[in-house]
């Protein structure tokens, strides 16, 4: 454990949680799950070792020190002294003022130190406050872990708005999929909201960034993140009417949110009000002008309104920055296509089927254009120019569908040496098709 903390065995807890941060950058939870995971076991090791001994330490001492008081340092001098006077230890009078603390005492301290993180909006996006909290020592009373869970539970069921980060470190303490494994349902009508979260749609939930939120001044952050959560959730499920009221009633509390103005864009795209997603994408950019999903975007809205060489230098930008991306490919070669530059169009399905070898999409459209110098130019109209709904930040493309066949043509003209290549890749495509069902 020492050598994954890269620490020498200490017993300085300070020392070891610093540790712990400076390789949680290296490991972190969303980037390598297993690297955290390791880490994060050699931490606890780590941290009820330097405990243990501790203990042990103060322990010793208390003994040594009460064995001077009862005077055993000189024992032989007195021995048989009838009249000796035993001076009693302070381990058996303690100082009445320092009484136990009742469990329920214990509890109640706990979530105070909870809440007063979660309050405190720098501290709650901060992972190391919510780390400091773990290590307290409740958190290593094994009579209290059950209670201690239930009561954590209850409170983020009523306080649920905290970065993805936070969310995955509190369920690899509390373990709710675990836990919860065989009565989903229950769970879920109980604690609808850290169902949400931890299970239920972990990605859509936690995809709204924190940082901003320091700049906010003095506003109601709850019913803020209350109302942006709910946006989402109405977007994705395409909600227009609830997500249009939920929008409203966030950008009056606060308008200078990036995600917000994410949600917005993607609000006024879907209604195909271009030029106010415009707008929003516009004040966006103000407030984060190195994001890259800015540009994919708006090349996407370009491609809506049909201004195409726009479009190409915004998604190109971003392939610069994300040369995989599957979406930016597929719309780049569209954009390449419309604009009558089949060769920077195969360029893009090349580099897209380098991605995705069985992309249906690639594969038909490079069949039906050929060679851009020795073959035929043409490519079909593509549906490309649609707008996928992303609701969350850097969704992946969708699966193309085939392109249906112009009506009309018969079947002589479609089973032509010209269409070789098409009927080629559709019955390789059927073939795997098959061969999948009765696997």
């Amino acid at each position: 454990m020492w050598e994954i903390l890269n620490i020498k065995p200490t017993n300085e807890l300070s020392v070891i949680k610093k540790a712990y941060a400076r390789k949680l950058k290296q490991h972190h939870p969303e980037d390598d799950p297993e690297g955290y995971q390791r880490l994060r076991e050699a931490y606890d090791q780590a941290v009820r070792a330097a405990k243990r001994n501790l203990k042990f330490d103060s322990f010793r001492d208390l003994t040594e020190e009460a064995a001077v008081e009862r005077g055993e340092s000189g024992q032989d001098e007195h021995e048989g002294d009838d009249n000796l006077v035993v001076v009693p230890s302070r381990m058996l009078f303690a100082d009445p003022a320092a009484r136990v603390k009742s469990t329920e005492e214990r509890l109640n301290e706990f979530i105070e130190k909870v809440t007063g993180v979660y309050r405190d909006i720098a501290q709650r996006i901060d992972i190391d406050s919510w780390l400091k909290l773990l290590n307290d020592d409740m958190m290593w009373d094994v009579k209290l872990q059950r209670e201690v869970r239930q009561r954590m539970t209850v409170f983020l069921e009523r306080y649920p708005y905290l970065p993805r980060d936070v969310w995955q470190l509190l369920e690899s303490s509390f373990c709710w999929k675990e836990r919860a494994q065989d009565d989903r349902e229950s769970f879920s009508r109980q604690f609808p909201n850290v169902f949400l979260h931890v299970f239920a749609e972990p990605y859509y939930a936690t995809s709204l960034r924190f940082t901003f939120l320091t700049k906010a001044g003095d506003i109601d952050c709850e019913a803020f993140l209350r109302y942006r959560l709910g946006a989402l959730l109405a977007l994705k499920h395409n909600h227009m009417e609830q997500a249009e009221e939920m929008l409203e009633r966030a950008y009056e509390l606060f308008p200078d949110d990036p995600d917000l103005l994410r949600l917005q864009a993607e609000y006024y795209l879907r209604l195909g009000s271009l030029s106010r997603a415009l707008t929003a994408i516009d004040r966006w950019m103000a407030l984060t002008p190195d994001d890259l999903e800015l540009y994919w975007y708006r090349a996407r809205i370009y491609v809506k309104s049909n201004r195409l060489t726009e479009a190409i230098h915004d998604v190109t930008y971003f392939l610069s920055h994300d040369p995989g991306h599957l979406g930016a490919l597929s719309l780049a070669a569209k954009c390449y296509t419309k604009l009558g530059d089949p060769a920077s169009a195969r360029d893009m399905y090349l580099r897209l089927l380098e991605q995705q070898p069985d992309d249906i999409e690639a594969l038909v459209c490079l069949a039906e254009g050929g060679h851009p110098e020795t073959g035929p130019t043409s490519m079909p109209a593509s549906p490309a120019a649609s707008v996928d709904p992303l609701p969350a930040r850097d969704t992946e493309r969708t699966a193309p569908h085939l392109p249906e066949q112009q009506a009309g043509a018969n079947k002589s003209s479609f089973f032509s040496i010209k269409n070789l290549p098409l009927i080629l890749v559709l019955g390789w495509f059927f073939l795997c098709v098959i061969r999948m069902f009765f696997r």
